[in-house]
């Protein structure tokens, strides 16, 4: 996959930079200037040594751009210790486009990085996943872990997904039931509704195929 990138980004423009571990990273970020990060969490020294190279790209470089790569089974804590560590974006391998992945690293750096939290914009609604919150305009909301996930989930493709399929991404104990999915997602929706009547089915979107996000205007 190194090398894949690595065509991919220098077809796109970009002087790519590929590390095979943590301290190579951290080697070429001392010594280079970086404008950002793709970081696949499974380094081989494990998912954890990611989330201590996340740690350390914020604590020494607050100003860089870091798109999160994870496993096609990241789980929902997964996805929130990634944004409570500072990760720009975050996408679970397989659920997007290689494509949509380098027009959000292009997004980052056009912002100038970061010290921001990844916030995601649709349309009128801003959803802070740090903070699990959503706005919009003057009002906001609070989202539980799962409520966050599911949304990081959703947002990352515009293909409905299945309740078979959240509970296979870890969003979901193995053993839930499709009920279970269907109830956590209409609770959802009864909570965006909170911000504007009828959000939750407009932002939400329950089709023959699955969920999905739907544009709010």
């Amino acid at each position: 996959m190194q090398a894949q990138l690595r065509l991919d980004l220098t077809d796109l423009g970009y002087q790519a930079r590929v590390a095979g571990s943590a301290d190579e990273a951290k080697d070429i970020l001392t010594a280079e200037r970086v404008a950002g990060v793709l970081l696949d969490l499974v380094l081989d020294e494990g998912e954890e040594a990611g989330f201590e190279l996340l740690r350390w790209i914020r604590q020494n470089h607050p100003g860089l751009a870091v798109v999160v790569l994870s496993a096609a089974q990241g789980s929902a804590a997964a996805i929130r210790r990634a944004f409570e560590l500072g990760a720009s974006s975050y996408f679970v391998k397989g659920n997007a486009t290689m494509a949509h992945i380098y027009s959000d690293l292009a997004a980052r750096l056009v912002e100038g990085g970061t010290g921001r939290s990844g916030n995601y914009r649709f349309g009128r609604l801003d959803f802070d996943p740090t903070h699990r919150t959503m706005s919009l305009g003057k009002k906001q909301i609070r989202l539980t872990s799962q409520q966050t996930a599911l949304v990081v989930h959703l947002a990352q493709g515009s293909k409905a997904v299945t309740a078979g399929e959240l509970i296979a991404a870890g969003l979901f104990r193995p053993n839930a039931a499709r009920s279970t999915v269907h109830s956590a997602l209409l609770t959802l929706r009864r909570k965006l509704d909170e911000l504007e009547p009828e959000l939750g089915a407009k932002l939400l979107r329950s089709t023959p195929r699955g969920y999905n996000l739907g544009p709010i205007v």
